[in-house]
């Protein structure tokens, strides 16, 4: 790049705009390319500075003014801030002719901040010098750096302009620029890392001497609170979260030793502490780590609550321990639990909104409520219950993000409960009301994943991808859920390179690939989609072996487990398929021990039996098969509530007993659904092929492989 030049770039804006031209100007004068950068790129500067910016709007002026003609002359560069009020300026129009007819075109940019980039809009925001030359002849569309909330975000289009001007790509800045920040907190949080270490310790030790120090107690506090509060804040976006478990582990230790000691002051920030040390632990994947945290959180908050029972702050803390306790009993498939907690926090939600109603904060904190039992009465097969639940709780999202629009925080708590509504009305047999409610959670979320500064809004669109890949599988739609599926996965595979440490993270990465292998039959796998899914059952394995009471995890693999002895069965390897089929059914039936258990487990549990017993038919042991098989039709048939997800694997199950008016019956419920899932499928399942012939009953397919 020419680097003779007095300036940087020039910035051509409309008065309107001022704003941003002024942001745009500090944030490119105060950028320092990433040392790794002008490491492999010599011609590279350390700085962009300065920029030139014009600071009158020369409305009196008939022609561009001579200081503005040699600022344009001495930059490298033009950046312009496109809306509509730039597209009506004449002098915009006019620095950008000026700049072209110097045999600079190319080094003109643009930075979006309204309108909309397409020249047959009106709402354009290109100038007519960027779409048209002196001849009148159209030029090729410019390519704009979107700093809109809907496109890149401020700063990831400022770092576009940046990589232009630099004359390096994008994503290689970017990327560099990622590393750098990540490298900065990392090293930030080991500092204080050995700071809260030795501080802890020194309280401690002064607590257990019996001269306890109300400085040394105070300060420790205060940095724990720090690292578990802003520093968690900086960490969580770069996937650093697995740095805070010294301090986690610190922290619980020292108030252990100080138990009920201090102010009620004292007392709320370290509630506070506990439930952000429980949440890093959640995120690992540790819940019985975590829910130490909660419990110890929840005493706490109770202990203030009862000695000032009017106080709000202490009523709403108390109100998140419960939620937390009640999340990781839900978890853990301890639903009775859960549900206890839960109505704790519905019960208190409620009062703090008696208290204050126009409070945004409390308001929300009661639409989570909702959602929550909402989540219960789904997963014991209400849906109906769940429903009206979820209805509560979009209503109130929907209020509060209509006094606040575009708020963050409340898009992706309306997206939540879009996301509950779509997997409860896909239980309630309605699919095509199911797909559209997963469609609106990424019609949702998708500006806010764009924008690159919202792990949680990123991880919710993955996960949401998901839902709306397995939602078209289940309406026989392939290439659909196919795409979802690769924006899903690349979304993950994004989050895990951050933090491998996030156990939640790794999970849903489990599941996308999952997923993936729904798209094709077991017996047409390739050698590496088999390999792939080896992968998913060691990995799933390892989750289940960090934490066995992670009901999600066993449940996802034993799913795994049942796709490995399918794919066993299709190459003719029937001991293999029964050591797999075997191992699914066993941790299958430890979720469904006792009665306190969902309806996504039951009907997983018949899945699996339903593959165990075309394993046993195939090694010929038919009575077993058919006992297997027997077992599971009961089961699903004594359940009181039965979701639609029911009828798939009933209808398996019905093939395989030969139970013809039960096939006709269920075959006319899921064709009039519009039921086309290939997963559930004969030629799939290899449901039917290795019973005796005489007793074979196979019912319609409607299998595309």
């Amino acid at each position: 790049m020419a680097t003779e030049k007095r300036y940087r770039a020039f910035i051509s804006y409309s008065h309107a705009d001022e704003a941003a031209a002024r942001w745009l100007q500090r944030a490119l004068e105060g950028y320092r390319p990433p040392a790794s950068l002008r490491a492999s790129h010599p011609g590279v500067p350390a700085r962009l500075f300065p920029v030139f910016r014009d600071r009158d709007e020369l409305a009196s002026a008939h022609d561009l003014s001579d200081a503005i003609r040699h600022a344009l002359d001495d930059s490298d560069a033009l950046v312009v801030v496109c809306s509509p009020a730039a597209a009506a300026s004449r002098w915009v129009d006019e620095e950008i002719r000026y700049f072209r007819a110097s045999g600079r075109g190319h080094r003109i940019f643009c930075y979006l901040v309204a309108g909309q980039p397409r020249p047959d809009s009106p709402q354009c925001a290109f100038p007519a010098a960027m779409l048209r030359d002196e001849r009148g002849e159209a030029l090729h569309e410019p390519l704009a750096a979107d700093a809109t909330p809907a496109g890149d975000g401020r700063r990831n289009a400022m770092l576009r302009i940046a990589a232009g001007l630099l004359d390096v790509g994008v994503d290689e800045l970017k990327r560099r620029d990622a590393q750098r920040q990540a490298r900065f907190w990392a090293g930030m949080a080991s500092a204080s890392l050995l700071v809260a270490a030795v501080t802890v310790g020194l309280a401690v030790y002064a607590f257990k001497s019996r001269q306890e120090s109300e400085l040394r107690r105070q300060q420790a506090e205060a940095l724990i609170g720090f690292m578990l509060g802003d520093l968690r804040q900086k960490l969580e976006p770069i996937g650093k979260l697995d740095l805070l478990d010294s301090v986690g582990d610190e922290a619980m230790g020292y108030f252990t030793t100080l138990g009920e000691r201090g102010t009620p002051s004292e007392l709320l920030a370290r509630a506070v502490a506990l439930k952000q040390i429980g949440d890093v632990r959640f995120n690992q994947g540790q819940l019985e780590a975590a829910l130490a945290s909660f419990e110890q959180a929840l005493s706490q908050a109770r202990q203030l609550h009862e000695a000032e029972p009017d106080n709000n702050d202490y009523l709403y803390e108390l109100g998140q321990a419960e939620f937390w306790v009640g999340y990781v009993a839900w978890e853990r498939g301890q639903l009775d639990k859960a549900d206890e907690a839960m109505h704790n926090y519905l019960r208190h939600s409620l009062a703090l909104r008696h208290r204050q109603p126009d409070n945004p904060d409390y308001n929300l904190e009661l639409s989570y409520a909702y959602s929550n039992l909402g989540s219960l009465a789904r997963a014991r097969g209400d849906a109906k219950t769940a429903l009206a639940y979820f209805g509560l709780c979009r209503e109130i999202t929907e209020q509060e993000l209509a006094r606040a629009p575009g708020d963050p925080a409340l898009t992706i708590a309306l997206a939540e409960t879009w996301s509950w509504i779509g997997s409860t009305t896909f239980d309630d047999g309605d699919l095509q009301g199911g797909e559209r409610g997963f469609a609106e959670v990424t019609r949702l979320l998708q500006p806010l994943h764009e924008r690159g500064d919202d792990v949680h809004a990123t991880d919710l669109l993955g996960r949401n991808l998901i839902f709306q890949a397995n939602a078209q599988l289940e309406l026989g739609r392939l290439d659909l859920a196919a795409e979802h599926i690769a924006r899903g996965e690349a979304i993950f595979a994004g989050l895990v390179a951050r933090d491998p440490q996030n156990a939640a993270w790794s999970r849903s990465a489990h599941r996308a690939g999952l997923t993936r292998l729904g798209l094709a039959a077991p017996a047409q796998w390739t050698a590496a989609q088999a390999e792939a899914l080896d992968g998913l059952v060691a990995g799933l394995a390892g989750l289940a072996t960090q934490d066995p009471t992670n009901a999600g995890v066993v449940l996802d693999l034993a799913q795994a487990l049942r796709l490995k002895a399918l794919r066993a069965l299709a190459t003719g390897d029937t001991g293999a398929a029964s050591i797999a089929a075997g191992d699914a059914h066993r941790r299958m039936l430890g979720l469904v021990a006792d009665t306190d258990y969902s309806a996504q487990r039951l009907v997983e549990l018949a899945r699996v039996a339903e593959v165990l017993g075309t394993v046993q038919a195939a090694r010929g042991d038919h009575a077993a098969a058919r006992a297997t098989w027997t077992g599971a039709a009961d089961l699903l048939d004594r359940q009181a509530r039965r979701t639609f997800e029911f009828n798939p694997v009933r209808r398996l199950l019905a093939i395989n007993l030969g139970q013809s008016a039960e096939l006709a019956a269920l075959q006319g419920v899921l064709d009039q659904a519009g039921y086309r899932d290939p997963r559930m499928e004969p030629a799939y399942t290899l449901t039917g092929k290795f019973r005796p012939e005489e007793d074979t009953t196979r019912g319609p397919s409607h299998a595309t492989f």
